[in-house]
C-alpha cells in the first residue's frame, strides 16, 4: 500500500510525496495564488493523480490550475498531463522526447517494471518550452524561476524556484537520500556541479523529484557526494583495465550506499561515468541502454549474474 502525503512547505506552496520515492514513485506539488494555481510535474498514472487532485482541491477550492511545469522528460513526471486542464510547460528538450513518444506510442516500461500501475499514461506535447529561463508571475509580484542547469539528470532538466518563500522545487535533480540518484540519461559531471548550485541558492525548502523533503542542504551533498563516489570508482576501475562498465559496476563495493533505495542504479550510473570518460557527449544515448537496464533489474531482483 503506497502512502500519499501532501504538506505545507511555506506559506503559498505544497508538496506532494509518494511513499518511499522508489522507481515510479515520484513527488508533485503546486504554488497556490489568488488567482491560480501553478502545478509542478504530472505523475505516472491515473491512481495517485486522482488521489492529488483530491487533495489539492481541499487546499486550492475552485481556484483554476493554470499553468503545469514538467521539471524533464522521464514518464512519472509527465504522463498524466492530459488529467490537467492547464498550459504545459517543459524545456525543449523534453517536448521533443514527448513528441517521440507520442508517435512510437510506447511505454518502455511496461515489461519492465510489471509491478507499477500504468493505467491511463499517455504522451501530451507541452504548449510551451524554455531553453535557459523564463519566470512566471503569481499574483503580478511575486516571482517563479524556471531554470535550465544544463544537462545533469536529463538533457531536458528544470528546477522551479520561488524565491519569496524560499522553496525549490528540484524535480529528478535531487533524489533525497535514501534514494539513489540517476545518472544513466543525463551528465554525471553536469549533476554535481547542479547539486552544489542549489545548495548555493538562498532557500530553506528543498522538493525533490523522489523521496521526502529536504528542510536543509544535508540531502543535497549526500546525493552529490555518491555520484563522486560513483566517478572516482569508474576511474579506479577503469585504470584496472576493465573496460566495460557492466562489468565494473559488480566490482564496486557501495559501502554506506548499499542501503539505499534502488541500489541497482549503481549499473546506470557506472555506464554514464564510463562513457563520460571515455569521451562520450553529455545525455548521449548509449548503445548498450537494453543490456543496461536489463543488468539493473537482475540486481534488482537480487541476481548476481
Amino acid at each position: 500500500m503506497i502512502e500519499y502525503k501532501l504538506e505545507r512547505v511555506s506559506d503559498n506552496a505544497y508538496a506532494f510525496i509518494q511513499g518511499n520515492g522508489d522507481w515510479f514513485l515520484s513527488n508533485t506539488g503546486f504554488i497556490v495564488g489568488k488567482d491560480f494555481v501553478v502545478v509542478i510535474d504530472s505523475l505516472t498514472s491515473e491512481k495517485p493523480t486522482k488521489v492529488f487532485k483530491e487533495e489539492m482541491r481541499k487546499i486550492i477550492g475552485d481556484k483554476p490550475v493554470k499553468y503545469l511545469i514538467n521539471t524533464h522528460e522521464h514518464g512519472d513526471h509527465i504522463w498524466t498531463n492530459h488529467l490537467f486542464n492547464a498550459t504545459t510547460i517543459s524545456h525543449k528538450n523534453c517536448r521533443r522526447t514527448t513528441i517521440e513518444g507520442m508517435k512510437s506510442g510506447v511505454n518502455p516500461y511496461e515489461h519492465i517494471f510489471k509491478e507499477v500501475d500504468f493505467t491511463g499514461w499517455k504522451y501530451t506535447p507541452q504548449d510551451v518550452t524554455v531553453e535557459s529561463e523564463m519566470s512566471l508571475w503569481v499574483d503580478k509580484d511575486k516571482e517563479i524561476k524556471i531554470i535550465h542547469p544544463g544537462f545533469a539528470h536529463t538533457r531536458s532538466d528544470l528546477f522551479i524556484y520561488f524565491p519569496d518563500e524560499k522553496v525549490v522545487f528540484t524535480g529528478d535533480l535531487l533524489f533525497s537520500p535514501p534514494c539513489t540518484p540517476f545518472a544513466l540519461m543525463g551528465y554525471l559531471q553536469g549533476y554535481i556541479k547542479t547539486l552544489e548550485d542549489l545548495a548555493s541558492l538562498d532557500a530553506d525548502v528543498y522538493i525533490p523529484g523522489h523521496g521526502g523533503i529536504a528542510y536543509d542542504r544535508k540531502p543535497l551533498y549526500e546525493a552529490r557526494d555518491y555520484l563522486i563516489f560513483v566517478r572516482d570508482e569508474a576511474r579506479k576501475l577503469m585504470k584496472r583495465g576493465i573496460e566495460d562498465p557492466v562489468v565494473a559496476s559488480k566490482e564496486v563495493s557501495l559501502g554506506k550506499y548499499d542501503s539505499w533505495l534502488s541500489k541497482e542504479r549503481i549499473v546506470g550510473n557506472m555506464a554514464r561515468a564510463y562513457s563520460e570518460l571515455k569521451g562520450g557527449l553529455p545525455a548521449s544515448p548509449l548503445k548498450d541502454m537494453e543490456r543496461i537496464i536489463m543488468e539493473m533489474m537482475k540486481l534488482r531482483q537480487g541476481k548476481t549474474s
